[in-house]
């Protein structure tokens, strides 16, 4: 039901990868690393995405398996954010109704009988979930509206009061009497898609002027203003000021170079790990206002930059 928690606790969940204070209470809510919160960003940047596993034929004749806009919709922002965490290696999505596209979570009997699948370019989200958890993907969804993902759910919890309860076999057995649409969900049945790995192109990140951290959500990169706030699992302004200086080290990238962005930022990990730590994103110096982002915020921000030919998908 509502005001009872789900969105509280998937908030607390989003961050369980990071420490906290003892007697925080958070302490005891802990999510792996390679969690990644999914939602709808209007109006985001994209560049060279394959986001074809949920979206095709598009009016137009416009594709989907290289998508590249200054303005995508919900559904369109909220498919590449998906890609753009599994191209990162991303095992688990933690998705909230509350924040993603109604159009791209589902699509009931009513209108799927209405308008004819090949009228209709989205995939919704529910009929792909099987086929990424087969690919050993995890989803943590929050949802107080639409009972029909208990027909693709392993595990139900009924929150009650900020109490979790596990309803999974009453879920089971309201699916199992009044499941959606059959012929539908047989898409679950298919593989997922392809997911493209796309490479930097080095000189696209070349800042045309002074880059300055103004906000946690908000970088100055030259003429161009960068928005983090679809980031909603960066949590320090520390953490944004390393992300500008390590996005100034893309420029590095040679005119020829094959490097994806997974390789770019695991190479940059590695960096990192080493003797200067954090201080190596300053060239050596010391620099107390920095904190360690994970790639997977990294990777937000070098994709949501606003700069024409900043990626090539690799063949």
């Amino acid at each position: 039901g509502g005001f009872h928690g789900k969105s509280t606790l998937l908030s607390a969940l989003q961050v369980g990868m990071y420490n906290k204070i003892p007697g925080d209470g958070r302490e005891f809510c802990v999510c792996s690393p390679n969690a990644v919160k999914i939602r709808a960003e209007d109006g985001r940047n994209v560049s060279s995405v394959n986001i074809s596993p949920f979206i095709n034929n598009l009016p137009f004749g416009q594709g989907t398996d290289s998508f590249t806009t200054a303005d995508a919709s919900g559904s369109t922002s909220q498919a590449t954010n998906i890609m753009e965490a599994l191209e990162m290696g991303a095992k688990t999505l933690l998705i909230d109704e509350d924040t993603c596209a109604t159009n791209f979570m589902i699509r009931d009997d009513k209108m799927i009988q209405l308008v004819h699948k090949d009228k209709e370019p989205i995939t919704p989200f529910l009929y792909k979930a099987r086929t990424l958890s087969k690919q050993g993907i995890s989803v943590i969804l929050v949802v107080g509206s639409c009972g029909d993902f208990f027909d693709v759910g392993d595990t139900t919890i009924l929150m009650d009061c900020f109490s979790c309860h596990d309803v999974t076999a009453r879920a089971k057995q309201i699916a199992a009497t009044r499941a959606a649409n059959g012929g539908a969900l047989a898409a679950s049945k298919e593989n997922f898609g392809n997911v493209t790995p796309r490479c930097p192109v080095g000189s696209a990140f070349k800042p045309t002027g002074k880059v300055s951290v103004r906000s946690k959500a908000v970088v100055a990169y030259g003429d161009t203003e960068l928005d983090l706030s679809g980031l909603e699992q960066l949590v320090t302004r520390e953490q944004t000021n390393a992300i500008a200086l390590a996005l100034q080290r893309l420029p590095a990238l040679g005119p020829d170079s094959k490097m994806t962005i997974f390789q770019v930022l695991t190479q940059l990990n590695a960096l990192l790990d080493q003797g200067d730590g954090l201080d190596a994103l300053a060239n050596g110096q010391f620099d107390g206002t920095l904190a360690r982002p994970r790639v997977f915020e990294l990777a937000g921000a070098i994709n949501r930059l606003r700069s024409k030919g900043s990626f090539v998908q690799l063949k």
